[in-house]
């Protein structure tokens, strides 16, 4: 006669193996709205932190140059502090001044 104890286990592996074969992968039930949302939701969030930490990555050795300009002080130098400029006359200076601002004004 059969163990009884055999006879469970075998009922129990029956329908689990039936259970196996008629999901096929799939999941028990439908998932709602709200869970494939949820799923495309951190799915593109996944994407957008992997392109910025490649984006980080690739910056890293970049210098933006502004640590540069706040250190360095901007004035504005005035004629008189110009030396041998003797052959200009003060609006020819005041524009060779004004170009060299807007210049660097381009530049930053």
């Amino acid at each position: 006669m059969v163990n009884m104890r055999h006879l469970d286990f075998f009922l129990i592996s029956l329908c689990v193996l039936h259970l196996f074969t008629q999901c096929e992968g799939r999941p028990l039930r439908k998932r709602t709205v709200s869970e494939v949302q949820l799923m495309h939701n951190v799915g593109v969030h996944q994407r957008v932190k992997e392109r910025q930490n490649w984006l980080l990555t690739r910056l890293q050795g970049v210098s933006s140059g502004s640590s540069v300009e706040t250190t360095r002080t901007k004035r504005r130098l005035s004629p008189e502090e110009l030396s041998d400029l003797s052959g200009m006359t003060p609006e020819e200076i005041q524009y060779a001044l004004d170009l060299f601002d807007s210049l660097e004004a381009q530049q930053a």
